[in-house]
């Protein structure tokens, strides 16, 4: 089976970016995964400001280094689904927090329309997420059983991600018990991220 190692970032912020571009250096990743969704990464691609690329500059070192990237987060639309599912709340500033990405927001608005729904909010954002994400670095890990795979993402997912590598029977049993939908890594070409570099 393919090593796993996972690097914990702080979204939007500067020192991030040397943190990813450090790991990638020093491990030399045959496989680099971040935490973004299939259907949501081109904001990620797109984006100028230096503050907010810790992503795209995890998927262009990757690139140059000629690893392989893969998008392990649940698509966005899923993640909407669910979300509205659990909640059944229908406040639309709620919903327009959740479609700009801004979760700190999300959970702000929550708290003043729905307080005692934001555990079951944390649930599908936190939980879920890191159920499935770790599932998919264990599918790529069994895959490419050689592999050094390198996976990004945010710091307090970072944990719970790593608990899931090590107990695959509570990941499985979260999977089952929770309904959680797990689709395939999502392979993006290098050619398509470098346009964007």
């Amino acid at each position: 089976m393919g090593r796993i190692s996972i690097v914990g970032v702080h979204h939007r912020h500067q020192l991030s970016i040397a943190d990813v571009e450090d790991a990638i250096a020093e491990q030399k990743p045959d496989i680099v995964c971040v935490e973004l969704p299939s259907d949501d990464y081109l904001k990620f691609l797109e984006v100028r400001s230096y503050l907010e690329t810790e992503m795209k500059i995890a998927m262009i070192t990757a690139c140059e280094v000629g690893a392989r990237v893969y998008l392990i987060d649940l698509k966005k639309e899923y993640i909407e689904r669910r979300l509205g599912e659990t909640l059944r709340i229908s406040d639309p500033r709620l919903w327009e927090e959740f479609e700009k990405g801004d979760i700190p927001a999300f959970y702000r608005r929550l708290l003043e329309v729905a307080p005692a729904a934001i555990n079951k909010a944390k649930e599908v954002l936190l939980l879920d997420r890191e159920a499935a994400m770790a599932a998919k670095l264990l599918s790529l890990a069994e895959k490419y059983t050689e592999s050094r795979i390198l996976a990004v993402v945010g710091y307090s997912h970072k944990p719970a991600i790593e608990e899931f590598l090590k107990d695959r029977k509570r990941l499985s049993e979260t999977i089952k018990k929770r309904g959680i939908l797990v689709d395939e890594p999502y392979f993006l070409d290098c050619e398509e991220i470098l346009i964007y570099s």
